[in-house]
Parts: structure tokens; C-alpha cells; sequence
């Protein structure tokens, strides 16, 4: 059976950068709310949304999975993927490191010997392995992703090519499971010496969620064949219900045992394969929205909305007025949203400003009044 276009996977894309954004924002935690507190709110928010990187991990797999499949030359296609990917990680890696530097330079006010020292603590923390795989309390922060993809898509490339995928997956599975030792559950077994070691790296967190969106890439067709006789009605509902059972099990962890927040858990497992048990059913979801547009920039977002919010920052501390209305909780609302579309029309801007550059006489040229069929952006 041949497999039309999947549209959804953008717009779920588009929820799944929006949720990373909250995250990232820590959405209404020092803002005033009309009950409770800000704190509470911004853990729900945040618990719900850490479907979204497993969901990137899934996504970026099948994705890669699909394109293998019609590929005759998959050696030269994966060349040009980890190619396109490692040289983004580059060059922001490359341009967040200046600009934290720079940042570094005006935020300081102490001693000229002061500031030596700090940057070179700074210089010290970025340029290693520990920063690539880990990420820094900088603005790169988030680059952790990228080298997690490279790595967890080099590995599914090699287990396509040796038929051993089905394998790599169930790898994936078991240090995935070896993984939460290094989140919460490591404290919840009494081996504390795990809890306190990250597990949030490519191969206890990122090569199973991309060799499993890989796996379901491959066997799309026979997925299908299978969930189409499921109702769309109760596949949603099991997944608002693994939401939901996410919250349960990272509030009982934190909130009552008092372990680690974590940042993945077990039952993020079962609600991502359900995500895409949707996806693949209802193929046409979001299209042609806004959602969906959104959802094809998601990498492009993901990359420079620590930018977006650093500058806003920087904003905040200079201006007294803006600090007050950030407290309110209509900045609650209002924040988290406008960061994203910022960073959408910033990043989107920035691809235009780049063909520009390449090619400044094509932009004025008059577009063919023919239209074009089957391209693909």
C-alpha cells in the first residue's frame, strides 16, 4: 500500500516546539495566578509537555526512515541528512558561543581580573565533550538535542543497513528503562549514585525514541492495516490519559517522594507510541493550517528560541516597567506564545535573509505563472 503524505506529523510537530517552549519559559512560575500558585502551574505545564523531545526523537526517525525507503543511494542520502544536521549544530553551537561571550563581557561588573576569570571558566565549561552531550546553563542550552539526533541517527542507519533495527530498538528499549535510574526512579530504588548521574543524552534517552520512529516509518503500511479499525475517538482519549498518568507518576516522584524531577519517565513510552498510533491513522490532521506550517520551521524554532528569550531578558532587566507587567498574569498568558512566534517569524526571516544572500537577483525575478506541481519545500 503506498502511503500518501503525512500532515500530521507537522502539525503535532508545532504542539510538540510550543511545548518545549514552555518548558523552557517555565510557563506562569513567577507570575500571579487566580489561585494556587505559580510554581504548581508551571509543573503541570511543564510534566504534560515533555512528550515533546521523545516526540522530536520519534518524528526525526521516521521521518529518515520514509526517505530511506525511497532512496536508491541510502549511503549518499544519509551523508546529506547528517550532513545538514551537523552543520547547524556548528554553526549555532558556533554563534551562541559568541554571543554568551559577548553577553559575559557588558553583563560584567566587577574587576577586569574578575572577568578574566569568568571567561575563562566559560571557555573552560562550552569547549568539551561534557557541553555536546549535556548542554551548558548558557543560551545553547538546547544544542544537547542535535548531537543526540546525529548520534541516535547514525546508529539507526547502521542497524537499517544491517537488518538489525528490530534489534536496535529493543536495545534502545532496555537503556531507555536504564536510563530513569538517572532521573527519578533511581532514587525511587534506593541508588542514589545513579539518580545523580544525567541519563538525558543520546543513548539512554534519544536512540530509542528515534530507532522506534524509525521502526514505525518502515512498517507504516502494516501499522495501518492494524489501527484503522480502531476508533480516533479512543486512541485521543488514551493519549489524554497517558498524559494525565505522566503528571500522576512525576508528581508522585517529586511532589510526594521527593526525588528528581526527571525529565522522562515510563510512562512516556506508551504515550509516544500512541502518538503516532494517531499519526499514522488520521494522516491529514492540521493540514493546511497554520499549525502545520509552524510544525516544518519546528527545528528551525527549537534553535533560536533560546536567543529570543535571552534578548527578552535582557530587556526585562532594563526596563522597570516591563519587570512589573512580567509578574502579572497576563504576562503568564501572554509570554509563552509570543516567544514562539517570534522565534517563528525570526527563524523564517532568517532563511529568507540567507536566499537573499545567495542569490539576490532570483528575489526580484518574476515568479512563472504556471504552477508548480509536486515540489517540495
Amino acid at each position: 500500500m503506498h502511503m500518501t503524505r503525512n500532515y500530521s506529523i507537522d502539525f503535532f510537530k508545532c504542539l510538540a516546539i510550543f511545548g518545549v517552549v514552555c518548558i523552557h519559559t517555565h510557563t506562569f512560575r513567577d507570575t500571579a495566578v487566580p489561585f494556587g500558585n505559580g510554581e504548581t502551574w508551571a509543573f503541570i505545564i511543564d510534566t504534560i509537555a515533555r512528550f515533546s523531545v521523545p516526540f522530536f526523537f520519534a518524528a526525526s526517525g521516521y521521518l529518515f526512515a520514509m526517505k530511506l525507503q525511497r532512496t536508491d543511494d541510502t549511503f549518499a542520502y544519509f551523508k546529506r541528512y547528517t550532513g545538514k544536521l551537523i552543520s547547524l549544530l556548528a554553526a549555532w553551537f558556533a554563534f551562541y558561543w559568541i554571543y554568551d561571550f559577548i553577553k559575559i563581557i557588558f553583563d560584567h561588573t566587577g574587576t577586569r581580573s574578575g572577568l578574566k576569570s569568568e571567561l575563562s571558566s566559560y571557555v573552560a565549561d562550552t569547549i568539551n565533550l561534557q557541553t555536546l552531550i549535556y548542554g551548558v546553563s548558557h543560551t545553547q542550552y538546547q544544542l544537547w538535542f542535535m548531537f543526540a539526533l546525529i548520534i541516535s541517527v547514525l546508529l539507526v542507519f547502521v542497524a537499517y543497513r544491517l537488518k538489525l533495527l528490530k534489534m536496535l530498538v529493543l536495545i534502545g528499549l532496555v537503556l531507555n528503562v536504564i536510563g530513569l535510574l538517572g532521573q527519578s526512579y533511581g532514587g525511587f530504588l534506593g541508588l542514589p549514585v545513579l539518580s545523580e548521574f544525567n541519563t538525558r543524552d543520546p543513548f539512554f534517552f534519544g536512540l530509542f525514541y528515534t530507532s522506534l520512529g524509525s521502526l514505525i516509518g518502515l512498517k507504516e503500511s502494516k501499522i495501518y492495516q492494524v489501527v484503522k479499525q480502531i476508533p480516533t475517538k479512543n486512541i485521543i482519549a488514551i493519549v489524554l490519559l497517558l498524559l494525565i498518568t505522566q503528571l500522576g507518576e512525576r508528581t508522585l516522584l517529586y511532589e510526594i517522594l521527593g526525588l528528581a524531577r526527571g525529565e522522562y519517565f515510563l510512562s512516556t513510552i506508551p504515550l509516544t507510541i500512541m502518538l503516532f498510533v494517531l499519526v499514522v491513522k488520521e494522516r491529514e490532521i492540521g493540514k493546511g493550517t497554520v499549525f502545520s506550517k509552524m510544525g516544518q520551521h519546528a527545528v528551525g524554532i527549537y534553535l533560536i528560541h533560546t536567543l529570543i528569550k535571552s534578548l527578552m531578558g535582557e530587556l526585562n532587566q532594563g526596563l522597570v516597567l516591563v519587570q512589573h507587567v512580567t509578574e502579572t498574569f497576563a504576562w503568564g498568558i501572554i509570554y509563552t506564545p509570543l516567544l514562539f512566534i517570534v522565534s517563528y517569524f525570526a527563524y523564517s526571516g532568517l532563511q529568507k535573509f540567507k536566499a537573499y544572500m545567495r542569490n539576490p537577483i532570483s528575489q526580484h525575478a518574476p515568479r512563472p505563472k504556471t504552477k508548480q506541481m509536486g515540489s517540495i519545500s
